[in-house]
C-alpha cells in the first residue's frame, strides 16, 4: 500500500465519522424535555441515565469500529 493509498484510506474513515455525525439532525430530531423525559422514564423504573449510557455506548462503538478498520495494522 502506498503512502498515497493509506491516506486515502484513513480519509475515508474520517469521512465516515463525519457524515455519522450529521445522522439525527435537530431539525428532525428536536431535543426532547429532560426534565420531563427523566420523570416518565423514572415511572416506568428506568433512568435517563441509563438510556443516555447506552447510547452514548452505541456512538462511541460505531466510532470505535470504524477507527479499528482503519488502524494499521488491524485491531482486534
Amino acid at each position: 500500500m502506498t503512502e498515497d493509498d493509506r491516506i486515502e484510506e484513513l480519509e475515508s474513515a474520517l469521512y465516515r465519522i463525519e457524515a455519522w455525525s450529521r445522522a439525527y439532525p435537530l431539525d428532525i430530531f428536536r431535543e426532547p424535555d429532560w426534565h420531563k423525559a427523566r420523570e416518565l422514564l423514572e415511572a416506568g423504573g428506568i433512568t435517563l441515565d441509563s438510556v443516555s449510557a447506552a447510547c452514548m455506548r452505541h456512538v462511541i462503538e460505531g466510532v470505535g469500529k470504524i477507527a479499528r478498520e482503519a488502524l494499521w495494522p488491524p485491531q482486534k
